[in-house]
């Protein structure tokens, strides 16, 4: 990690926080304005708005068993681009896909960011009910 541009830090930063469900961690990495467009037709799917239903969706995607971990990170002064593997665990439920999220920031904060799912049937499937 050395030598990562600060936005990339913080990216990590706050995936590490998610990990740990440190909401006043998150609170300081995450805008407060700031907007996540998650794709797919599972109900989980759309525009989330706003630091506050963030933090709730995360806390129920947290509930489903949900894991990542970074491949890489690549950051500059507004983007980050991360390389991950997502997955869920759960009864019944052990799937993962490769995703690229691409991210804007703003003085640090994390603004918006941008899921590509490699396979979207286990995209869809992590956050299945």
């Amino acid at each position: 990690m050395s030598g990562e541009h600060p936005n990339a830090l913080a990216y990590r930063r706050t995936a590490d926080a998610f990990r740990s469900a440190d909401q006043v961690a998150l609170a300081t990495l995450i805008a407060i304005d700031v907007v996540w467009h998650v794709p797919g037709t599972h109900p989980m799917a759309g525009d989330i708005r706003g630091r506050d239903q963030l933090v709730a969706w995360l806390t129920q995607l947290r509930a489903k068993g949900f894991w990542l971990t970074e491949h890489d990170v690549l950051g500059n002064d507004e983007h980050v681009c991360a390389l991950s593997i997502m997955g869920a665990q759960r009864n019944g439920v052990d799937v993962q896909t490769r995703v690229v999220s691409v991210f804007h920031y703003r003085e640090g904060e994390q603004l918006e960011r941008w899921f590509y799912p490699e396979d979207c049937a286990a995209w869809d499937q992590i956050f299945a009910e």
